[in-house]
């Protein structure tokens, strides 16, 4: 008697489907923190082109110098280093929050942005 080749080419089959999709998912485990890394350099890169649109289309000087170093210190981090950019101008923190919403629609986290003041936000003084 015959044994049937239905079960030898399913279980064939099975094996076709399931190594590929093996071998997909160790790939995908194996490279999760190349990725990582990946995606923080993309959002740095992200971060510099909409600081660079935001900011030309702002008045010149429209920041403070310490704000600009602020700022410039947290990009030259590689966008990693918790450096404190803090908005004491109206100027400043209006364009912090456009920054934070454009970051946020590019898939960054709140916690990506540098905009954080330790004392607290205080806005009173003039736009320098």
């Amino acid at each position: 008697m015959k044994t049937p080749a239905y079960p030898v080419i399913l279980g064939i089959t099975l094996l076709s489907l399931t190594l590929p999709a093996t071998a997909l998912l160790t790939t995908l485990l194996t490279t999760t923190d190349a990725h990582s890394a990946t995606w923080r350099e993309t959002k740095c890169t992200l971060y510099q082109d909409n600081r660079d649109e935001t900011r030309a289309a702002m008045p010149a000087n429209a920041t403070s110098n310490a704000f600009n170093e602020q700022e410039d210190a947290f990009i030259a981090s590689g966008c990693t280093e918790r450096i404190y950019v803090c908005p004491h101008s109206k100027a400043e923190l209006a364009y912090a929050n456009l920054m934070s919403i454009k970051m946020m629609n590019a898939g960054a986290t709140g916690s990506f942005l540098p905009f954080v003041c330790e004392g607290g936000l205080q806005t009173d003084q003039p736009t320098q």
